[in-house]
């Protein structure tokens, strides 16, 4: 009984570190995968069912990015899309795909060479109350260049 008294509360420590650990990495391999999702459908060639080009349709970004992240707790609000887009004076300038319009500038046309940035972040809160040990924030970024016009002879 001594014996046992003694080595319970290090097993129950160690175990539920061993949970704690294994949902933040559920939620770590949630949120990589939810931005790198998001990230290629925007770079996809071609338009999407309703004929948006990908590239505009933050909407669908974001649903990928939604279905991927839906066990890590990812809503439209954690999603950031931006564009990076160069002109033919070679000035970058940065856009956003707002939230919640979901629209960008329709005068924005991305050329060949123009990136994609999707940044997807969640909450990480232990369940266990640890001393000391609040929750953070646990983010991913994805960049890909936009492609266009790929035609396959």
């Amino acid at each position: 009984m001594v014996e046992f008294a003694l080595a319970i509360p290090i097993f129950l420590m160690m175990t539920m570190g061993i949970i704690e650990g294994g949902r933040l990495l559920f939620i770590y391999a949630g949120v990589a995968s939810a931005s790198r999702e998001a990230a290629r459908y925007g770079v996809a060639v071609g338009d999407n069912d309703s004929g948006v080009m990908r590239f505009r349709d933050c909407a669908g970004m974001r649903a990928a990015a939604e279905r991927i992240g839906f066990f890590a707790g990812i809503n439209e609000a954690d999603i950031k899309i931006t564009y990076s887009l160069t002109d033919i004076h070679g000035v970058e300038t940065t856009v956003t795909c707002n939230y919640p319009t979901n629209s960008i500038d329709r005068t924005i046309f991305p050329s060949k060479g123009d990136r994609i940035t999707v940044e997807v972040k969640a909450r990480y809160d232990p369940v266990v109350p640890l001393v000391n040990f609040s929750g953070f924030w646990i983010t991913s970024k994805d960049t890909r260049t936009i492609l266009k016009d790929v035609y396959i002879e």
